[in-house]
């Protein structure tokens, strides 16, 4: 600048000088002006202390910021473990969800016996889901056969029926001291059975054909 600043431009100069935007001429002009007026010295110190208290906030509102950020960001690594936990339960649960099929939608059919007294018969089933396990156990004098499904979640599936592989029961029992006196098809418990055999019981003597059938099966491998 040609000629000296009064008081009152400087002054009005004074925030554009704190925060750097003068010219490199104004700032000379500035300064020189400052190094002779204690007035203006003075209101650049009251300026400048002003100022210090913004920035301070500044600077406090940033780090909470981004403690905010930071808290947000553990709460969502923390709900994605959980959804992924939760969809792991569910694929889990659905992957062994079983449940034992009534007898009410079991039949029994092609149920006589083998001239060495083993008792044949076949299940077939109606299920919504899928046959799942599949079990046969003895109590000692019980033969108990048992089906289970997988169910699906989707609503309106349509039934399936499922033939099982026929099944004979040998009556003698070398785990036990006595020998199987009756074949039980179970569903949900003891109070939803069907005898599919029980001692005393007649049934139709096999043909000879199913005899050759169950000597090429079971004999044969035994």
């Amino acid at each position: 600048m040609g000629h000296k600043l009064d008081c009152n431009v400087v002054q009005d100069l004074l925030p554009s000088y704190i925060e750097g935007l003068t010219s490199d001429l104004t700032t000379s002009a500035i300064e020189e002006h400052l190094s002779s007026c204690s007035n203006c010295k003075k209101e650049l110190a009251t300026m400048t202390n002003e100022v210090q208290p913004v920035d301070k906030a500044t600077e406090k509102q940033i780090n909470f910021l981004k403690k905010i950020k930071r808290r947000q960001w553990i709460i969502a690594s923390i709900s994605v473990l959980v959804a992924i936990t939760i969809f792991a339960g569910v694929v889990s649960y659905i992957s062994q969800r079983q449940f034992p099929v009534p007898s009410s939608q079991v039949t029994i059919s092609d149920v006589y016996q083998m001239k060495d007294g083993s008792i044949h018969y076949r299940i077939s089933t109606s299920v919504k889901g899928y046959l799942g396990n599949v079990t046969a156990t003895n109590d000692g004098n019980s033969d108990i056969f048992r089906l289970y499904e997988h169910r699906r979640f989707s609503p309106g599936q349509s039934a399936s029926s499922v033939a099982l592989p026929e099944r004979w029961v040998n009556l003698r029992n070398p785990g036990s001291t006595g020998d199987i006196t009756a074949i039980f098809y179970e569903g949900r418990g003891k109070g939803d059975r069907i005898v599919i055999w029980e001692k005393g019981m007649t049934l139709p003597q096999a043909s000879a054909e199913q005899e050759a059938a169950y000597e090429q099966n079971v004999v044969s491998k035994r």
